[in-house]
C-alpha cells in the first residue's frame, strides 16, 4: 500500500521542496513505508516537526543526501526532542549562519554547485 495522498503530496512537494522533487521519482511514495519519509511527515505531522525542517530541507537536497539517509536524520532529529541535539538546529537557534552540507549529526558533505 502506498501514501493514500501521493498525488496530492507529490504536488505539495513539489511546490514546497522543488530541489528534492527535481530529482525524485516518487517510488518512496508508492511503498508501504511512505509514513517514514520527511516530506510527508513535515506535511502530515506538523506539531512534531523543527520549526527549522523546511530550512533544512531546501538546502540539503536528495542530490546530495542519499534518500534513506534523509529519514534516519529525520527519524533521529527533526521529529523528535532530539533535535536540539542537531548541530543545525543550535547554529540557526543562535542566529548564526549554517555551513553548507552541515548535516545534523554535524558531518558535512559535498554540495553540488
Amino acid at each position: 500500500m502506498g501514501c493514500p495522498m501521493y498525488n496530492d503530496l507529490t504536488r505539495e512537494c513539489a511546490e514546497r521542496f522543488e530541489e528534492i522533487v527535481n530529482i525524485s521519482n516518487f517510488d518512496f511514495c508508492d511503498s508501504d513505508r511512505y509514513r517514514e519519509c520527511p516530506l510527508y511527515r513535515h506535511i502530515h505531522e506538523p506539531e512534531k516537526r523543527c520549526e527549522y525542517d523546511e530550512i533544512c530541507m531546501n538546502d540539503l537536497s536528495v542530490r546530495e543526501i542519499p534518500f534513506e539517509e534523509l529519514i534516519e536524520k529525520a527519524k533521529n532529529y527533526c521529529f523528535t526532542e532530539n533535535r536540539i541535539n542537531c548541530e543545525r538546529y543550535k547554529l540557526m537557534k543562535a542566529g548564526k549562519t549554517v555551513p553548507q552540507g552541515l548535516l545534523a549529526d554535524g558531518s558535512k558533505i559535498e554540495l553540488e554547485e
